[in-house]
Order: C-alpha cells, then sequence, then structure tokens
C-alpha cells in the first residue's frame, strides 16, 4: 500500500460536553469509539510506549515516568523492542515523530525525531545531545520552539475563566496558574514543528503526540462541576480562574488537530487516539485516569461507523497492516478488521512474522542523565505522579 499514514495525536478526551468541531469532523468520515487502555491503569510513558511497539510494559521496559527505585528519569534507550517507527525505517519508509512521550535520546530512524525533551528549559538553553534526529534539526526547529517563561499572562486568558493579574492577583496563585504557560508551550511548539516538518519534509509516517489536554486536567478538570468532587480538591480562590479552562483547553487543542489535518491529502490515513480517559476526583496520578480512551480513524481504506473491542494493543498491528505489513506473532494486540471498509482483509496476509525484533536492537539499561531532569521532577509532583 503506497500510502502515507498517519497522525497519532494524544487526546484525553471524555464527556460528551466536550464536542470537538474537528474531532466531530473526522467521526463523520470515518470510524471511532473506545480505546480500552492499559488495566490496571498504568502512567502515560508506559501506555503510549505500548500503543507504538505493540508489547506491554514488562516487555517494552518502560513502566512509568521514573525509575522506581532512585528516582531518576527514565529515557527512550531504555525501550527493549522495536517502536513502529523502527519497524517501518527498516522497511524504508520515511518516518517523521515529534514531542512523542520518552522519545529522548533521539534515535536514528529512516528520516526524523524531534524529541520530547525540547520542551524543558534546559533543553533550549544549555548544550545537549540528542535532542532531535538527525542532530542538525535543532537548529532548524529551534525558532519554532517557545520558552515559557516568555508567555505573557495575557497569552494565558484564552484559557482562564476570568482575566489574572499577577501584580494585584493573589501571589499564592500564581504558581498554580503559571503551570497553563508550559503546557500551552509545550503543545504549541509541537504543533508548528509538526505543521513546518510535515510540510517541508518527505514522510509516510507522522506521529505527533499533544498533552496538555492531559497535564491540565490533573490540575483543572475537577473545577468543571466542582460540586461533584470533594471539597478538600476545590480551591475557592482558583475556581473563578479555571473553572472553564478544561473547556478552553480543547477548544484550543482543536485547532492544533485542525492544523495537522490539514497536512493530509486523500491517500493519508489519520489515526487520533488517546491513551485513557479522564474521570477527575482521585487527587492526581493514574487516579484521575478512567480506562476508556478514545479512538477516531479516517482514511481512504476506513469505513465508517462504530468500532468496539479496541484496545491500546491494537493501534500498531493495525497501522503495520494499512503499510501491508503482518502482525507479528509476538505482538499482543489484533489487528482492527473491522475499521477497514473491505479492502484491507486477512486474506491478504497469509504469510505471518514471529517478531520483528531482529537486528541491532536495544537491550535496555537505565535512564541516561540530562540537564532538563530537575524541571521533568518538578512537573510530575505537580500533576501528583510523584510524591
Amino acid at each position: 500500500f503506497k500510502q502515507k499514514t498517519a497522525y497519532e495525536i494524544r487526546l484525553s478526551l471524555v464527556g460528551s460536553e466536550m464536542c470537538i468541531r474537528d474531532r466531530a469532523k473526522l467521526v463523520s468520515r470515518g470510524v471511532s469509539g473506545d480505546l480500552m487502555s492499559l488495566v490496571p491503569l498504568q502512567k502515560s510513558p508506559a501506555i503510549w510506549t505500548t500503543i507504538i511497539t505493540g508489547k506491554p510494559p514488562e516487555e517494552h521496559g518502560i513502566r512509568g515516568f521514573v525509575d522506581q527505585v532512585g528516582g531518576k528519569p527514565l529515557t527512550q534507550n531504555i525501550r527493549r523492542v522495536k517502536a513502529l517507527w523502527n519497524i517501518l525505517s527498516s522497511t524504508n519508509r520515511q518516518v517523521g515523530v515529534v514531542g512523542w512521550l520518552m522519545s529522548w535520546p533521539a534515535e536514528p530512524v529512516n528520516g526524523f525525531v524531534v524529541s520530547d525533551y525540547i520542551q524543558y528549559q534546559a533543553a533550549q538553553t544549555g548544550r545537549m545531545e540528542n535532542r532531535t534526529f538527525p542532530p542538525g534539526l535543532y537548529a532548524e526547529i529551534k525558532p519554532l520552539v517557545r520558552d515559557w517563561r516568555a508567555m505573557t499572562w495575557e497569552e494565558t486568558s484564552p484559557f482562564l475563566s476570568s482575566p489574572f493579574d499577577p501584580a494585584t492577583g493573589d501571589s499564592s496563585l500564581v504558581g498554580r496558574l503559571s503551570a497553563i504557560k508550559w503546557m500551552v508551550s509545550a503543545d504549541q511548539s509541537f504543533a508548528d514543528i509538526a505543521e513546518s516538518l510535515g510540510r517541508s519534509e518527505p514522510w509516510d509516517f507522522l506521529a505527533v503526540y499533544l498533552r496538555s489536554m492531559d497535564t491540565m486536567g490533573h490540575l483543572f478538570w475537577n473545577y468543571q462541576n466542582p460540586e461533584a468532587y470533594p471539597p478538600n480538591l476545590i480551591d475557592p480562590d482558583l475556581l473563578p480562574y479555571v473553572k472553564d479552562t478544561m473547556r478552553r483547553d480543547y477548544r484550543w487543542i482543536d485547532g492544533q488537530i485542525g492544523r495537522l489535518v490539514a497536512l493530509a491529502d486523500d491517500k493519508t490515513t489519520i489515526i487520533v487516539c488517546s491513551d485513557h480517559g479522564f474521570v477527575g476526583g482521585g487527587g492526581g496520578g493514574v487516579r484521575d485516569h478512567r480506562a476508556e480512551g478514545i479512538l477516531v480513524m479516517v482514511g481512504p481504506r476506513i469505513g465508517r461507523g462504530e468500532i468496539t473491542g479496541a484496545t491500546v494493543f491494537d493501534i500498531t498491528p493495525t497501522l503495520l497492516a494499512i503499510f501491508g505489513l503482518p502482525r507479528a506473532e509476538d505482538m499482543r494486540g489484533k489487528v482492527l478488521w473491522q475499521a477497514f471498509d473491505g479492502t484491507i482483509r486477512p486474506d491478504m496476509f497469509p504469510d505471518s512474522i514471529t517478531t520483528y525484533e531482529t537486528g541491532d536492537g536495544s537491550e535496555g539499561g537505565e535512564g541516561v542523565a540530562s540537564p532538563v531532569d530537575k524541571e521533568l521532577i518538578e512537573r510530575l509532583k505537580s500533576l501528583g505522579y510523584i510524591k
């Protein structure tokens, strides 16, 4: 199949009131349904690595954000199995990866990788290796990398229910509302970079990860309906500013998705998926998640209607089928044949493959220390993932 495939844009999207214009357009053109996450609930790096490998955490080696013993951030080199972009690279497909969780150090591929670490201050101002692959790509994209510290309070206004003036407002709120700056700046950077490289670089597969719906959810989800949650989870001083923040961020992300979808031609398959849903009320971390996320698929070989029974294990096998490649027997998931319009069928794959884990591959190891570790840890603490 000679076609471009696909976007994987992270959406933590739950609730019928969260109607997104471009998502609605996509749903009407393809298939959609729940995407079951890992159960019991896991942290996002484990899930996103499962999505892009088809393997469980005990096999791919990424179980969370940090080492459970020493608290050291986990990094891409710990992954013990091939990601989809490695498999496609080995078959001479050109790939692009932008902002994917757990993608630093940026690894060699047949194409380009922009690691998730470029969002951190130390990666922007210091001499840091492997921010991108090829390494020289960082100089090209650097003008598109936003420094969250330079984001003005006026620029946060679209995300706030009421304007906040740090000069006259409660100084205790500054830190909590400042989180919006790094959340939005990261997604803005990754969307801008993906749009730029998506237009200037050749690609057969483009994976883009946007995160603010998850990170904002951990801080502001409960404020949408404060009466539904215990009083100790609601700060009455914060409420006037953030009661509509989640809805506002969803609308903003809608625009970013629309920009990326505009890169697609009529031969492009688009995948929009999330690693989990959101329910709030848990007090932070995975306690705020729900197992059901979302999956939307649109493209020239995709059918119409509802899709059922999909899990995070199924994304990689299904994308392999779109590229005309068989699911490996050591992948836990299945091909979502029901998503197709009949032009991609099981009888088109008479030959099976035991595994794609051949040739050069990582054997895991320890996380690589970096200048961004301190800032990364501070953010994880603010979201309730670590103490």
